[in-house]
C-alpha cells in the first residue's frame, strides 16, 4: 500500500533512523514491530511506539525473523548512481555488509538496491543458477518469485527494483555490480565479494523458470569503468589475483547527468514534444530525453534542461538525423516543409539559440549530403 498510507492506516510515526530492509525496500522499523504485534494480538491492536524502545531492542525482535536493521540511506549517505569515490573496480569484501558499509551495495540482504524510479546497484550471489556471465556479459534475473530452495513459485512483478532497471536501460544510466567470488569460480566456498564496477542495462525482456513468469537483463561492462567478468572469473580459478582495478587506457567521455533527461520525461508525462505521442510500455510510459546541441566534440552542448527536448524514439531518430528541426518562432520543419509546432512547457526554460544552432547545423548537413549524392550519381 506504500509507505505513508501505511504509516496513515496503523497511526504510526516513520522511523528517524532505523529500517527493515525486505525485498531491497525500506521499511520503518518500530511501526513494522508495531503493527506486526497487532496481527499477532488482533484483541489488543497495534503497539503504541511509547511502549517499547527502538534500536537495539527492535533490532533483536526482528532479527529473530531474519530481518535486519539498516540505517537511514537519507541521512548523510544518499541514493547514489555510478562510481563510488575510493571504491575502485576489483575491491574485495568479506561479505555483504562490508558492500553496505562502502555504498557499493545498499542492501545485506536483497539482490537488487534500487526503487521503482532507478536501481543503483545488483549483487550476483550463488543461490541463482539463472545468473550468467559470458565475456563482458551479464544475464541477471530479476528478484521474487522464488522459494528458499531457489526454485520459482511465483510469476515475477515489473515493480520496486525490477522496474528500476528498466529505468536505468531508458536512461542509459549504469548500475553497479557486486558478485560473489563463487559465482565466477564455481567453488561453493569462496565467499568473498568482489566489486566489478559500472555496467549499462543493454536490454530486458521476459522469459520462464519453472513454468513461471521471470523478467530477464542483459548487461554489459563499461569500458574504463569495470572489469571484464571471466577474465576476473579466469584468474580467481587460476589462483591469482583480480585483475588490475584500472586498466591503462585513456577514455575521454562524456559524464552525463541522468536526472536532467528524467527531468524532461516528467515534465512533458513523456509525451513527445513534436507529434504528441506518447507510447506506454508494460514497464510504464516511454519517451526518450533528445540533447538539441550535441554534448560531444565540436558542439559542446550542455547537459542541462535549456537543451534538452522530450521526443519519441522515432522524432528522436529523425531529429538527430537532420531531417526535423525548430525555426526560432516553434514551428517544427521536416525535411524544409513545416510540419507542426514545438510543444513547450512554461517551466521548460528552453534555450532557443541551441534550437537555431541545430537548425544551422542540420541544414549544412543536408546541403553536404545533397553534395555527395549529386557527385555520385554523375561518377565523380
Amino acid at each position: 500500500m506504500g509507505r505513508e498510507a501505511f504509516l496513515a492506516k496503523y497511526g504510526q510515526q516513520p522511523s528517524l533512523r532505523y529500517f527493515a530492509e525486505v525485498d531491497g525496500m525500506l521499511i520503518d522499523s518500530k511501526p513494522l514491530l508495531a503493527v506486526a504485534y497487532g496481527r499477532q494480538h488482533p484483541g489488543k491492536g497495534p503497539l503504541s511506539v511509547r511502549h517499547f524502545a527502538g534500536g537495539d531492542e527492535t533490532r533483536r525482535a526482528l532479527k529473530r525473523f531474519g530481518i535486519e536493521l539498516v540505517s537511514n540511506n537519507s541521512k548523510g549517505q544518499p541514493l547514489m548512481y555510478g562510481e563510488i569515490p575510493d571504491c575502485p573496480p576489483g575491491t574485495v569484501f568479506k561479505d555483504r555488509r562490508e558492500a553496505y558499509e562502502a555504498g557499493v551495495h545498499r542492501t545485506t540482504q536483497a539482490g537488487i538496491a534500487g526503487q521503482s524510479d532507478g536501481t543503483q546497484s545488483i549483487c550476483l550471489s550463488d543461490g541463482y543458477s539463472d545468473d550468467e556471465v559470458q565475456g563482458d556479459l551479464i544475464t541477471y534475473t530479476g528478484f521474487g518469485g522464488r522459494a528458499n530452495s531457489g526454485r520459482h513459485v511465483a510469476d515475477q512483478k515489473l515493480e520496486k527494483g525490477n522496474l528500476g532497471l528498466v529505468e536505468n536501460y531508458k536512461l542509459g544510466r549504469p548500475v553497479r555490480v557486486l558478485v560473489k567470488e563463487s559465482v565466477l569460480t564455481g567453488r561453493r566456498a569462496s565467499n568473498d565479494y568482489i566489486y566489478l564496477g559500472l555496467f549499462t542495462v543493454t536490454g530486458w525482456g521476459w522469459g520462464t523458470r519453472d513454468g513461471w513468469k521471470v523478467l530477464i537483463y542483459q548487461l554489459r561492462a563499461v569500458a574504463g569503468d569495470s572489469l571484464i567478468p571471466s577474465e576476473v572469473a579466469t584468474a580467481l580459478t587460476r589462483g591469482e589475483d583480480v585483475a588490475p582495478a584500472r586498466r591503462s587506457v585513456n577514455v575521454n567521455r562524456i559524464v552525463r547527468n541522468y536526472d536532467v533527461a528524467a527531468s524532461v520525461k516528467r515534465l512533458y508525462d513523456n509525451t513527445c514534444q513534436i507529434c504528441a505521442t506518447r507510447l506506454v510500455s508494460a514497464a510504464g510510459p516511454y519517451s526518450e530525453g533528445a540533447h538539441i546541441r550535441p554534448l560531444g566534440i565540436p558542439h559542446n552542448g550542455p547537459d542541462t534542461l535549456e537543451n534538452m527536448l522530450c521526443l519519441c524514439p522515432n522524432c528522436h531518430v529523425l531529429f538527430d538525423g537532420h531531417a526535423l528541426t525548430v525555426r526560432p518562432d516553434g514551428t517544427v520543419m521536416n525535411l524544409g516543409k513545416p510540419a507542426g509546432r514545438l510543444r513547450v512547457a512554461a517551466d521548460h526554460g528552453l534555450n532557443y539559440e541551441h534550437l537555431a544552432y541545430q537548425e544551422q547545423f542540420s541544414t549544412a548537413e543536408s546541403v553536404r549530403a545533397s553534395r555527395v549524392s549529386r557527385d555520385i550519381g554523375q561518377g565523380v
